[in-house]
């Protein structure tokens, strides 16, 4: 992948990730102050999580009618007064209304940026561009660790959010610099890359059931990631702890991911993608059962660790799979659908969570997002995922 598609697409990939994995541990205290009970913090999170999947989901369909350029113009304009505002919020309704708009605006982009790096990526080095691009969320993950919770502690919610904004207002300027592109129905695939090609006047080829097998796989094992990590949250707010210490979660998840990602993503180009992702559903299942058993601060670091490990492999190796699965011309529809699988997840896992802490406690809780991802684990390893069964689905879809 060129260094000039590169660069903008990864600072706009840390951006989204650096704000969301930032806010993610520290929304449900922010919410507290409101009076919402965890139920309510659950539901609230699961909310703006529909939002992200819906703008990943609308992102498959306007691609095809929009540049690039534009659409990722757009979304960065309408995030910095939404980031402003909610630190302004005097009511809880807004804060769940404009949280909302961020969280759509942040899937439009990053569902963008995989197209692209699926568009621009070698087939023999997916893998790599693919663990490239997803680099940007253990990075994000391990800066945003370290100073988000020292933000509110040093000045309140409302400083955080207004530096946020600032923060966001970079992704205007980058999207002038990324790519400019139109994945229109003219589109046709690039020479060697695939054999079907898009008849006129017909429309693109169908998305295949292997593709889809593909997406319910991750939908329950993100299910696990985004249950856990709101799990997480909510114990650590139980058992007294600070939120440097609950933002101190994602900076361990975030240093113990970022040299792993890279180095897993560019070794699914040589050893296969289907171990590789295998992979990161047990370290899901690994991490449910020790947040599970819980207690001291270093317990919750070392299941973040394993977590994000599993949330770098969904998000960089298995977007390569499904490149090798899909035909060029489906990857502006397909490869949004498969990120809509994850944030999709998290609605349901958030939701679960907020309901779970109440109802069935720690322990129970976590058993059964360990229950989840070893479902994905079973489904993932019985599907006759090959280079020629990929061959195959590629010529039927």
């Amino acid at each position: 992948m060129k260094k000039r598609v590169l660069i903008p697409l990864f600072l706009i990939n840390f951006i989204v990730y650096f704000i969301g994995t930032g806010l993610l541990p520290i929304l449900p205290l922010y919410a507290s102050r409101f009076g919402v009970s965890s139920t309510g913090i659950g539901l609230y999170i699961a909310f703006i999580f529909a939002a992200i999947t819906l703008g990943t989901v609308l992102t498959g369909r306007i691609a095809h009618h929009f540049s690039t350029r534009s659409i990722f113009l757009v979304a960065g304009l309408l995030g910095i007064p939404a980031l402003a505002l909610l630190g302004r919020s005097s009511g809880f309704w807004q804060v769940v209304l404009l949280t909302a708009a961020i969280w759509f605006l942040a899937g439009v982009g990053t569902a963008l940026v995989n197209v692209q790096a699926g568009l621009h990526a070698a087939r023999d080095k997916r893998g790599q561009s693919f663990g490239l691009m997803f680099l940007a969320l253990p990075a994000a993950s391990l800066v945003a660790g370290l100073t988000m919770g020292r933000l509110v502690e040093l000045g309140s919610y409302r400083f955080m959010f207004d530096l946020l904004a600032i923060i966001w207002a970079a992704w205007p300027f980058l999207a002038v610099l990324g790519p400019n592109e139109r994945l229109g129905p003219d589109e046709r695939p690039e020479p060697g890359l695939s054999p079907t090609t898009t008849p006129a006047g017909k429309g693109r080829p169908a998305l295949s059931t292997l593709f889809y097998l593909l997406v319910v796989t991750t939908l329950l094992s993100a299910t696990t990631f985004y249950l856990a990590r709101l799990g997480t949250s909510f114990s650590l707010a139980f058992l007294g702890f600070s939120p440097s210490a609950v933002a101190s979660t994602t900076a361990v998840g975030g240093l113990v991911a970022l040299p792993a990602t890279y180095l897993i993503s560019t070794l699914s180009d040589r050893l296969g993608r289907k171990h590789i992702v295998i992979l990161g559903y047990v370290f899901a299942v690994g991490a449910a059962v020790t947040l599970s058993v819980a207690g001291d601060l270093w317990h919750f670091w070392l299941a973040t660790a394993m977590l994000y490990m599993s949330r770098s492999i969904n998000g960089s190796v298995a977007p390569a799979l499904a490149t090798d699965l899909l035909p060029r011309e489906n990857l502006g529809m397909g490869l949004p659908y498969l990120s809509a699988g994850n944030w999709l997840a998290a609605v349901f896992g958030s939701a679960i969570a907020g309901i779970g802490i109440d109802n069935l406690g720690q322990m129970n809780l976590f058993l059964l997002a360990a229950g989840l991802a070893a479902s994905a684990t079973l489904l993932m390893g019985i599907l006759p995922i090959s280079r020629r069964a990929m061959a195959m689905a590629s010529l039927q879809a």
